[in-house]
């Protein structure tokens, strides 16, 4: 089958975003860490692309999945698309990544999420922004969560990002402990306790991830 014209079939982005976007994402090890070789060979099936309207029902899906099954996020109720909308809408107008990853034969495939946003509004917290990825219940430990996380990151530095916080819900949240792990987040701080989701009482882990400047 012919790969779809993404660009013809998405909404309009910013001019500043779509350059940005467009550029090509390369990992340098001064700031990002390099994959292994099992890693690199999954990557070699996906592609990590701009989310565009058209695939807000998939991201809607994948999460709703995550509210309704896991502590990963203390949300209750699944947002609706309307609302997903709202948000993916918010980021990029605003200039801010939101990615999803795809298998190569299949660009109209959603196999997970990330995106990134200002950790505070305050203009001191300019150059930390937060990141969150979500993945797929059947793409899960395929290396989806690692090619995402890679390619925020690097847009984030391009963009000129100091630091790089991960607020994960549920201590005993190991998949995404351990996906932060492998790209460089290191453990900074457990707030105890402060949810409860599932009849259980809930920490929240915080990892963080500095950028090298770019050269």
């Amino acid at each position: 089958s012919t790969t779809p014209n993404f660009q013809a079939m998405a909404r309009p982005l910013p001019a500043r975003t779509a350059r940005r976007m467009n550029r090509r994402r390369e990992m340098r090890s001064a700031s990002i860490a390099w994959p292994s070789a099992a890693v690199w060979t999954a990557r070699a099936s996906l592609m990590v692309r701009p989310c565009f309207q058209q695939d807000l029902e998939t991201v809607q899906l994948i999460y709703a999945h995550h509210v309704l099954t896991g502590t990963g996020t203390f949300e209750i109720e699944p947002p609706s698309l309307e609302e997903i909308t709202a948000r993916w809408s918010e980021i990029v107008e605003r200039g801010w990544s939101f990615l999803v990853a795809c298998p190569t034969h299949d660009l109209t495939r959603v196999l997970g999420f990330a995106y990134a946003r200002p950790f505070r509004d305050r203009a001191a917290y300019a150059k930390t922004f937060e990141s969150s990825v979500y993945i797929a219940p059947t793409s899960q430990r395929q290396g989806v969560g690692q090619a995402l996380m890679a390619d925020l990151l690097a847009t984030l530095r391009t963009d000129g990002v100091r630091e790089v916080l991960a607020v994960i819900g549920d201590s005993e949240n190991a998949a995404s402990i351990g996906l932060h792990a492998k790209v460089g987040f290191t453990h900074v701080g457990v707030l105890k306790g402060v949810g409860e989701k599932f009849g259980r009482t809930l920490d929240v882990v915080l990892m963080q991830r500095r950028l090298a400047p770019k050269s």
